[in-house]
């Protein structure tokens, strides 16, 4: 006969709350990596959504670009954009070569929306604030790459 005492044997007792050092440092490395991942690739994918409305001659997209055509700084954002998603995706899977292009892309792009200040300056300087960010989760919390899942 067996006796049940009503602890199950694969009981978890409870902790203090309190991490060491090396696991909360490693959590607000992931932490803020997983914020620049997350905001590289939502401006990706707002840059995707300029390039093609600029493609189309969408009405909300000024033509008052700093140099050549609408359709070239279209053609830029949607290929800048697609760049972007791979970056994020690649640094959120813990690729190390990723970390250099999502910061050379997030950096140029910073320069191109300023450079299409004219244009729509509220909306630039917003997405230069998030490319700061993401410069900043990357840089500061990516001193060693994450285990590749």
């Amino acid at each position: 006969m067996s006796t049940f005492s009503g602890v199950p044997p694969t009981s978890i007792t409870p902790t203090t709350g309190t991490y060491s050092a090396s696991v909360e440092s490693e959590i607000t490395r992931t932490t803020w990596l997983d914020f620049a991942c997350i905001i590289l690739f939502l401006v990706g994918f707002l840059n995707i959504i300029n390039g093609v409305a600029a493609l189309r001659n969408s009405a909300y997209v000024a033509d008052h670009v700093l140099f050549s055509s609408l359709h070239a700084w279209g053609w830029f954002f949607l290929i800048w954009g697609i760049i972007q998603l791979v970056a994020a995706f690649a640094v959120y899977r813990g690729a190390g070569w990723a970390i250099a292009v999502a910061l050379v892309s997030v950096f140029f792009n910073a320069i191109a929306h300023l450079s299409a200040a004219k244009a729509a300056p509220i909306w630039s300087i917003t997405i230069v604030v998030l490319d700061v960010l993401v410069i900043y989760g990357l840089v500061s919390q990516s001193s060693r790459p994450r285990a590749a899942s």
